[in-house]
C-alpha cells in the first residue's frame, strides 16, 4: 500500500485503516508521533522520511524488510518495538 503522498500523521492513521496485508510505505512522514501502525505488515514497510524516531512503535511482526534510510543510528536506537 503506497501512501506516500501523505505528510501528515492523522490522515495516514486513517489510510492505514484500510491496510489489508502487503508492503506499506509512508515515505511522505517526516514524523512517527502518535502513528498507529498495524500489528503485522506481510511485506516490507518503509518510513524514509522520517527524520526522528520519537513516538516510533513498530509492528510486532514485518514479514520482510524495515527501511528506515532518513534516521541516523542515533535515532534508530530509541526505536520501541
Amino acid at each position: 500500500m503506497n501512501l506516500d503522498y501523505i505528510t501528515n500523521v492523522e490522515e495516514a492513521n486513517e489510510e492505514i485503516k484500510k491496510y489489508n496485508g502487503g508492503s506499506l510505505s509512508l515515505d511522505g512522514l517526516t514524523s512517527a508521533e502518535g502513528l498507529v501502525l498495524p500489528e503485522k505488515i506481510g511485506g516490507w514497510l518503509s518510513l524514509n522520511g522520517l527524520t526522528s524516531a520519537e513516538g516510533l512503535v513498530l509492528p510486532t511482526k514485518i514479514g520482510d524488510s524495515l527501511f528506515l534510510n532518513g534516521l541516523t543510528n542515533e535515532e534508530r536506537a530509541k526505536i520501541k518495538r
